[in-house]
């Protein structure tokens, strides 16, 4: 799916996306931009990721390329996109946090519907989680018209 931007700036996919957070030091370094709104500057990100000024420098322009980050009053900051990105990835992070019960859950699926979701409710706490996994929830198929 590719969404267009403005006339000056490309399309953006969820693919450029992913691959802009695909390897550990860049999913970091964009973590870094979102938790670190107080703090500015690149010498205080290039310290605590133990990035060379060139990896830096390669991974922020992917991400501002994926449009997930943007300089403003000289300091990297989250767009929308970026903040929804954001809220996303501590969602996933919750759900490996849960990955055993998550397991259990799929263990499950047979047990009839209010047994099922009293057991979601007690082993997940988040409710987006709780959302996305009971069998009520039906999930679109995206190749239908």
């Amino acid at each position: 799916m590719t969404i267009n931007l403005q006339k000056n700036q490309e399309a953006v996919c969820v693919a450029d996306i992913l691959r802009a957070i695909s390897d550990d030091k860049s999913l970091l370094l964009f973590t870094a931009v979102a938790v670190s709104s107080s703090e500015s500057g690149r010498d205080i990100l290039l310290s605590k990721l133990r990035l060379t000024r060139k990896q830096y420098s390669s991974r922020i322009s992917e991400l501002v390329k994926a449009n997930l980050v943007t300089r403003r009053n000289g300091k990297y900051i989250l767009t929308s996109l970026g903040k929804i990105v954001y809220d996303g990835q501590r969602i996933m992070e919750q759900a490996l946090h849960d990955y055993w019960k998550l397991k259990a859950i799929d263990e499950l699926e047979e047990m009839p519907d209010e047994e099922y979701k009293k057991i979601i409710n007690s082993l997940i706490d988040n409710e987006k989680i709780r959302g996305s996994i009971d069998k009520s929830h039906a999930i679109p198929n995206i190749h239908e018209s």
